[in-house]
């Protein structure tokens, strides 16, 4: 068995979390080596991103290869199940800075751009590498990695540190028993990309489209226009929904159900109908279950390891939160251990507590908002912009307006309480009939775009993607 030297930090998991917190680390002089059990490029779901993002794209150096290469996102357009109705999000309406224009990327090209990001900072990265054990029991107080190789060799490593950024496979909780599904978020996702169709209702200005599905589906459809010409979408369904669905299409479809199922739920939308016609799909079909899960809070960081983006939690990524809650949260732990390297474990720890009770905080909130959407008697983003603000109300009417576009750029982790604060003014039921009565129909108060053209949405550089012939 193979030795290596030992580092500050090992990091599992080569995702945007892992990768964000390997290259700041690095940047500030820390040995740094990323145990990553695939090898980049591989697909994954999660493509579109919240223009908070932003700075942190400036931070790792990334931005202006990012401008040149992946399609911009101005807003996001809710639409009722019918698609009737809609309400379109502009950023540019609370952000008046460059940063109001997010960007849906290509995950398989995003997430080896930033791992190789923080190879280019002085991280050590191994690909094909899967970690078997972890040994936080070290004499010296470090922790002890054990890994095998693709060829079937074995390694261990050593650090002062571990960061479990392994996402959804979750390493530290499945081994610990930490993890916990969410009881009412039991839903699994099914995506692939198309090509062709029709790109309409915002599509062609990087509008991330959002449909509600009522009923027992208790779900919604997403759809992000990841290169011209190309559409990723999604559908997010309840388990139970799915499982009836299931025993009426396996007889006949045998193993295609799921990708039948696709298709249908994709087919009862009159707006999918328009967009889709004449497309046709270019990827296997991705099937994520699971989909939401958590882990206790004082589990996640102890005295030489923390958890990191999905390793920590996972919640349902209706607002497109998952990024910018890994990396965020990978940025803050970042520099509450660099804090500890320098400054001694005192100071460090107390800047670990700190940091995880805003992260805490933040999908506390998210979970909250997400409960929200869920709720048929909640208020519906695709309805807001039917607002007709009586005079004495107006004010009313536009802070509402303006929390929700700050909610949906991903003003949550300074501000969680405060927001969270709102949506419990809102589940009173005085206060919501307040709310309900703006919600009429009213056309002037119904955007139907952000104003951006193809030439500002689109990117000079596109990566190029694979094509599925069949």
């Amino acid at each position: 068995m193979a030795h290596s030297k030992k580092y500050d930090v090992i990091i599992i998991g080569g995702g945007p979390a892992g990768s964000t917190a390997a290259t700041l680390l690095a940047k500030n002089g820390h040995s740094v080596l990323v145990l990553e059990k695939a090898k980049f490029p591989r697909d994954h779901v999660g493509e579109s991103l919240l223009p908070f993002c932003y700075s942190l794209f400036e931070q790792l150096g990334i931005l202006d290869h990012m401008k040149k290469t992946y399609v911009r996102k101005p807003g996001v357009r809710f639409l009722d199940t019918d698609g009737t109705r809609y309400t379109t999000w502009c950023f540019d309406h609370v952000m008046k800075g460059p940063d109001f224009l997010s960007f849906h990327v290509p995950r398989g090209v995003f997430d080896q751009m930033l791992l190789e990001n923080s190879r280019k900072h002085g991280a050590t990265v191994e690909e094909e590498t899967k970690v078997k054990q972890v040994d936080l029991d070290d004499p010296d107080g470090g922790v002890e990695v054990t890994a095998t190789k693709t060829g079937g060799a074995t390694v261990k490593y050593s650090a002062r540190f571990l960061l479990d950024a392994s996402g959804r496979d979750t390493f530290m909780a499945n081994r610990n028993g930490w993890k916990k599904p969410h009881p009412q978020l039991n839903r699994t996702a099914l995506n692939t990309h198309w090509m062709g169709g029709n790109q309409l209702g915002g599509i062609a200005e990087g509008l991330l489209q959002i449909l509600y599905l009522g009923g027992e589906k208790q779900g919604w459809i997403w759809v992000i226009p990841i290169l011209e010409g190309r559409l990723s979408i999604g559908v997010v369904l309840n388990d139970s929904y799915i499982r009836e669905q299931k025993q009426k299409l396996l007889p006949t479809h045998g193993k295609e159900w799921q990708l039948v199922l696709y298709k249908q739920e994709l087919m009862e939308s009159p707006f999918l109908r328009e967009v889709l016609d004449g497309a046709w799909i270019v990827q296997p079909l991705m099937i994520n279950g699971d989909f939401s899960y958590f882990i206790d809070s004082e589990k996640k960081h102890g005295a030489n390891f923390a958890l990191i983006g999905d390793a920590s939690t996972f919640i349902d990524p209706i607002f497109a939160s998952g990024v910018y809650l890994s990396m965020n949260s990978a940025r803050m732990v970042a520099e509450a251990l660099h804090l500890w390297f320098t400054e001694g474990e005192e100071q460090g720890g107390a800047a670990m507590d700190r940091v995880y009770g805003k992260i805490n905080g933040a999908y506390k909130f998210v979970n909250k908002a997400i409960m929200y959407f869920y709720n048929p008697q909640s208020i519906n983003l695709a309805q807001a912009g039917y607002a007709a603000p009586i005079l004495k109300d107006h004010q009313y009417y536009e802070d509402i307006m303006a929390l929700g576009h700050y909610i949906l750029a991903g003003d949550f982790f300074e501000r969680h309480e405060e927001y969270s604060e709102f949506l419990d003014t809102l589940q009173d039921e005085r206060s919501f009939k307040r709310y309900k009565k703006f919600v009429i129909d009213r056309a002037e108060f119904q955007a139907t775009t952000c104003g951006l053209t193809g030439s500002s949405v689109f990117p000079a550089e596109p990566p190029v993607l694979p094509v599925m012939q069949n």
